[in-house]
């Protein structure tokens, strides 16, 4: 009886012992499998984290990049902007530069014309005292000449007159 009892408590030793191992063995193998979760957890959470610190890089470079082509398009305004302002200041500069011309042309030719006007209202002027001079000594000849006309009838009225005295004296000392 007591060796029957000494194998029951053995066995039942044994089976204790036996079930603690495998109770053992399952913590065990439940805590290997809780770390590799938590080691699975882990890595996706630092997959994430990568991927996240990645796409903001990708969205920082993007913004920078869309920065620089925005910058770069002000500049090209801005260029085209100030060649546009240059090119109407040289037509500006060019047109003032032509209207200046006309004007000293014109004002070139009125003065030509103004000298010439001068010198033919001074040759209508020479002409007319010319013709003026021509005409008083035209006159101034005329009127020798009717002098010396009369001067002339006067010498015939006076040798008349002294011959007919004459013939008078002659017939007076003849009576």
């Amino acid at each position: 009886h007591a060796a029957a009892e000494r194998a029951a408590a053995e066995s039942a030793a044994a089976e204790h012992a036996a079930a603690e191992r495998a109770a053992a063995e399952c913590a065990a193998a439940e805590r290997a499998a809780a770390e590799r979760a938590a080691a699975a957890e882990r890595a996706a959470a630092e997959r994430a984290a990568a991927e996240r610190a990645a796409a903001e890089r990708a969205a920082a470079e993007r913004v920078a990049a869309e920065h620089a082509a925005a910058e770069r398009a002000a500049a090209e305004r801005a260029a085209a902007e100030r060649a546009a302002a240059e090119r109407a200041a040289a037509e500006c500069a060019a047109a003032e530069l032509a209207a200046a011309e006309r004007a000293a042309a014109e004002r070139a030719a009125a003065e030509r014309a103004a000298v010439e006007r001068a010198a033919a209202e001074r040759a209508a002027a020479e002409r007319a005292a010319a013709e003026r001079a021509a005409a008083e000594c035209a006159a101034a000849e005329c009127a020798a000449a009717e002098c010396a006309a009369a001067e002339r009838a006067a010498a015939e009225r006076a040798a008349v007159e002294r011959a007919a005295a004459e013939r008078a004296a002659a017939e007076c000392a003849a009576a």
